[in-house]
């Protein structure tokens, strides 16, 4: 469920203080961008914050940076062991009853952590989102022309299968409740290029409220070596991956019904389509679990699949590129 501020006439969250909310900065080798990264969070100039960063064994002067910043900057260091695991960490050192996690190369805007909190206390969200913009990382770091804003009638139609599929906002766009990230249990060590579109899916399938505020409160660094851009492989493998684990999820909870089975077959179909390009050999996996699945399969897979095994993938990937498919 989303709720806006028209729907705050439930009744808001009671606070005798000001809410308070932390924000964690997990950081490998980002020395050309924490110090903004840290600057943009000092300057929204709210008095209840508490800021975390943890270097997860950066090589360059990452740490040395964000060490400038104490007293009013928290530093954990440790090995390099992934961003899912250095934001487990910043949490479990958190002490604020809100959290925001801000990679160490986006942007919070002036006063999007107070708008976002006001729009807290007045809809008694689990989870707030804004709007943001992409940065380009080039030179001269240009913006994006766009504002972009989640889907808000997919997230009221149903949470779940929104979260599943196409709702997706950067980390730097969110703030989650302390005690709903607690619920949740942390980030995914084992979806190490999409863990934050999956630990959005495990908001609300712990039956958080979504709640947005609609302002531009963050800037999302686009890299046009992401790893999702240079290793599509593996980008793709993820997303089969975390489509396994919803449907275990859902089966778990009896029958599938038909908006999860129509969800479950758009992700198998995305992750197929995108191992094939990638000459992945997961795309075998893929196409089992959109058998399994039941009912008509695309026409890609009943083509390809049989065709990949016969001459392989690269071969099967010519051939169906001579005739257009």
């Amino acid at each position: 469920m989303i709720r806006t501020l028209a729907s705050a006439a439930r009744g808001a969250r009671p606070t005798a203080s000001p809410p308070s909310v932390s924000v964690v900065i997990p950081c490998w080798n980002a020395e050309r961008w924490i110090d903004h990264t840290i600057k943009s969070v000092l300057d929204q100039n709210y008095p209840s914050l508490e800021v975390i960063v943890v270097d997860d064994g950066s090589s360059d002067d990452s740490l040395a940076i964000a060490r400038g910043y104490a007293p009013k900057v928290r530093v954990l260091t440790g090995p390099n062991r992934g961003v899912s695991v250095a934001r487990n960490r910043g949490v479990s050192k958190a002490r604020k009853e809100w959290i925001v996690f801000l990679d160490s190369d986006d942007l919070l805007l002036p006063g999007t952590l107070r708008m976002r909190l006001d729009v807290a206390e007045a809809t008694c969200a689990d989870v707030v989102v804004c709007d943001w913009q992409e940065l380009i990382d080039r030179p001269d770091d240009a913006i994006g022309d766009s504002i972009k804003s989640v889907d808000l009638t997919a997230l009221e139609a149903d949470t779940e299968i929104a979260c599943a599929t196409n709702v997706w906002a950067p980390p730097a766009a969110l703030m989650y409740q302390r005690s709903l990230v607690e619920k949740i249990g942390g980030f995914r060590q084992d979806l190490p290029i999409i863990q934050d579109a999956r630990f959005l899916f495990d908001a609300a399938c712990c039956g958080a409220r979504f709640a947005h505020s609609p302002h531009v409160g963050a800037r999302y660094r686009v890299h046009e070596r992401s790893l999702s851009r240079s290793d599509p492989g593996r980008f793709w493998r993820d997303l089969l991956t975390n489509g396994r684990q919803i449907e275990a999820v859902w089966h778990g909870r009896g029958k599938l019904s038909p908006n999860q089975h129509e969800a479950l077959a758009g992700i198998y179909n995305q992750a197929a389509r995108g191992l094939f390009a990638a000459e992945h050999p997961d795309y075998f996996e893929a196409v089992k679990c959109q058998r399994a699945l039941g009912g008509q399969l695309p026409l890609h897979p009943s083509v390809a699949a049989p065709l990949a095994r016969a001459i392989g993938l690269w071969g099967a990937r010519c051939v169906l590129a001579c005739v257009g498919r």
